[in-house]
């Protein structure tokens, strides 16, 4: 194709090319950003990769960089609402003219590609490109660049020289890519470490760390030496630009649904995204950041906004989405809602993907719940509901599969009131029909949680 595309041309290219799935390796992409002109060396960029967190730890960068007036620019994956999400600057997204524009340069790329009888780009390849291009053209300041899966062989990995690696938590996820080890999987996400680049971690679990500090010294030449079982008591200096988030330095002062308050290496915070991880999430940024510029400004973080992570959206009833769409996801939200629920029924709201370890997501979650109303993501990955619902099943006896998400929105929302509402004869009639809300027989919430493919669609 050589004339512009229009963005509907554009749209469906991408998804004619996603059906062909993903294949991990660098191969194509570095081919294809030499035919463009490698934009991605003329960018300033910040990598973050990890399992659960990324999303959170980029917005907190992100608005510590935009409070000092920077241009910032985003790649972001998955998105929640617009497909054109991908692609933002100071939180305003790419328009359609531009996508349509850059693909069509894209594609001119990969036309030759196929002439010389090279691989062809990934869907996820493609939209990579397009954000270099579209980033360097816009003359950003800095690019907060997010992993799309894994790291070693991910797209984004096709920059040699970023200002700073950040790992967000890494846990058990895309086993069938990356692995069936935490350690395999953090060995993967390591792949992203780069020579005189500093790293930045999230507190995570001891056996993640490890992996973490032994491929950090295998791609740092002056150190070459160390063996894999290097002591880091002994080789401190090796590690002087490996940090990890310290949370012996971390005192949390008061947490709720609208934020937490906490105190880090002696300086006070506020963040108005509620969970313990966040607070976790956001000084891992705060490394980051001191890292990098050896400042930043307190307030930013509190602009920091990230819909679909323990988000509430209304108060009656009390309404929490959360895109935990993988275990260890799933037990952070099982951990929060027992901390600021306590003794409270739940409705649940789910949908998840079939690669996910979904018998062991609704081990975790669904005891705690009184009733679970069931969709089916719109995505090629989706679980049917007949399947998830012998699964929940297990754990809740109260299961609805659901045609919608706006059905399942609806019919909890029923259920709320049956629970909570008690009825009340106004008239003197026998009219039971009026309900009287502030009367509660039980506190109930309910939590839309599983893939963030569905989460976009939950409103009330």
């Amino acid at each position: 194709m050589t004339d512009n595309m229009t963005y509907i041309e554009a749209v469906d290219y991408i998804n004619t090319v996603g059906q062909k799935g993903s294949i991990l390796g660098l191969e194509p992409i570095t081919e294809l950003m030499e035919r463009l002109g490698n934009p991605q060396e003329k960018l300033n960029i910040i990598h973050v990769a990890g399992t659960n967190g990324k999303g959170s730890i980029c917005t907190f960068l992100e608005m510590l960089y935009r409070e000092e007036g920077k241009r910032v620019g985003r790649y972001i994956s998955p998105t929640i609402h617009d497909y054109l999400e991908r692609f933002q600057i100071n939180g305003e997204c790419m328009e359609e003219d531009d996508f349509a524009r850059l693909l069509t340069k894209v594609d001119k790329a990969i036309c030759k590609m196929r002439e010389d009888g090279g691989g062809l780009p990934t869907a996820f390849e493609i939209e990579t490109a397009i954000a270099f291009m579209y980033f360097v053209e816009q003359n950003v300041d800095i690019v907060i660049l997010e992993v799309g899966m894994g790291g070693r062989e991910d797209a984004t990995n096709v920059i040699k020289h970023p200002l700073c690696t950040v790992f967000a938590n890494i846990g058990m996820d895309h086993m069938q890519f990356l692995g069936d080890t935490i350690e395999k999987i953090a060995y993967e996400k390591a792949g992203i470490i780069k020579e005189e680049s500093p790293v930045i971690c999230y507190p995570s679990k001891d056996m993640v760390l490890e992996v973490l500090k032994k491929e950090y010294v295998k791609v740092q030449k002056k150190y070459r030496y160390c063996t894999e079982n290097v002591n880091i008591n002994e080789k401190d200096e090796v590690f002087k630009d490996f940090r990890i988030a310290d949370l012996s330095k971390l005192e949390i002062i008061s947490e709720n649904l609208i934020g937490s308050t906490f105190i880090y290496k002696g300086e006070e915070y506020n963040i108005s995204l509620a969970g313990r991880y966040q607070i976790y999430n956001a000084i891992t940024a705060i490394e980051a950041k001191l890292r990098l510029d050896g400042h930043l400004i307190k307030e930013a973080l509190c602009k920091a906004r990230w819909e679909g992570r323990f988000h509430k959206i209304c108060d009656a009833p009390v309404f929490i989405k959360d895109g935990a769409h993988n275990v260890q996801g799933v037990t952070a939200l099982r951990d929060s809602l027992k901390l600021h629920f306590t003794n409270a029924a739940f409705i649940f709201i789910i949908g998840v993907l079939k690669d996910k370890e979904y018998n062991k997501m609704m081990e975790l979650m669904c005891p705690m719940a009184k009733a679970c109303y069931l969709i089916k993501p719109n995505n090629l990955r989706g679980l049917e509901t007949n399947v998830l619902a012998e699964v929940v099943g297990r754990y809740c006896k109260d299961v609805t599969r659901c045609e919608s998400v706006a059905e399942a929105v609806e019919l909890a929302t029923d259920r709320w009131r049956e629970m909570t509402c008690k009825n009340i004869n106004h008239s003197g009639t026998g009219d039971t029909n009026k309900l009287a809300y502030a009367d509660k027989k039980e506190n109930v919430i309910i939590v839309a949680w599983g893939s963030l493919s569905y989460i976009g669609e939950v409103v009330i």
